[in-house]
């Protein structure tokens, strides 16, 4: 097979070299072109394979041969790649189709079971208010209604009037001692500014010269005692 390729190459050179160059009729020089031409097919052969023409050809079956097979592979994932997308188109348009009835369906169900139990919701606390009213009524009566078997007169809203009234009378009696002990303690500040105060003419002024004359005569005894003045007890 590999020495018909080849002769069928050079001989497709023959021709179109013959066609071109007038000198090409030359049989030297046609014998040498021959040479060169086998040549080099003979390098490339030996760069493919082993030098051998047999390998060669059993070199470009295998790669028909696996280029037959990636080919069918090829198609084979072609294939199973529409198959899929053929599915997934289908998928889309079930699950749209499933997508609108849900939402034409399930919305009012759901907006009944709302409402239903918002109004069971509205009853309970109507309920717990009414319940509430009546607590609050009850325990008035038991609180403010009380009366006694003995003493009729002696309701809960005598004794609570009584306590009220009670306790207005020692708030009034709280609030004059509070005016009495405010009353006080005005005069207390009036008497520590009186002795503490800057005034010269206050109770402290009288204070600070009475001790600064008492100083003064000691200090002066003290001189006349060292001058040798006997006459102080």
């Amino acid at each position: 097979m590999h020495g018909i390729l080849r002769w069928k190459i050079l001989s497709d050179i023959l021709a179109v070299v013959s066609l071109n160059d007038p000198l090409s009729n030359d049989p030297a020089l046609e014998t040498q072109l021959l040479q060169e031409i086998e040549s080099r097919l003979s390098s490339i052969s030996a760069f493919l394979g082993d030098g051998t023409e047999t390998n060669l050809s059993e070199r470009l079956h295998e790669a028909l041969e696996e280029i037959a097979s990636l080919e069918s592979e090829l198609s084979s994932s072609w294939s199973s790649a529409i198959d899929l997308i053929t599915h997934i188109n289908q998928l889309h348009t079930t699950l749209q189709t499933e997508l609108l009835d849900a939402i034409s369906t399930i919305p009012p169900s759901l907006h009944n079971k709302h409402k239903a139990h918002n109004a069971l919701s509205a009853a309970i606390i109507e309920a717990s208010l009414v319940k509430l009213s009546l607590m609050k009524a009850q325990l008035h009566q038991e609180i403010y209604g009380f009366s006694s078997d003995t003493q009729p007169e002696a309701t809960m809203t005598n004794a609570l009037s009584i306590a009220y009234d009670k306790l207005k009378d020692e708030a009034e009696d709280l609030m004059e001692a509070e005016r009495d002990l405010d009353g006080r303690i005005d005069e207390y500040e009036r008497l520590m500014q009186l002795v503490e105060g800057d005034s010269r003419e206050g109770f402290g002024q009288i204070v600070e010269d009475y001790i600064r004359v008492e100083k003064e005569t000691e200090e002066c005894r003290r001189d006349l005692r060292r001058l040798g003045w006997t006459g102080f007890d």
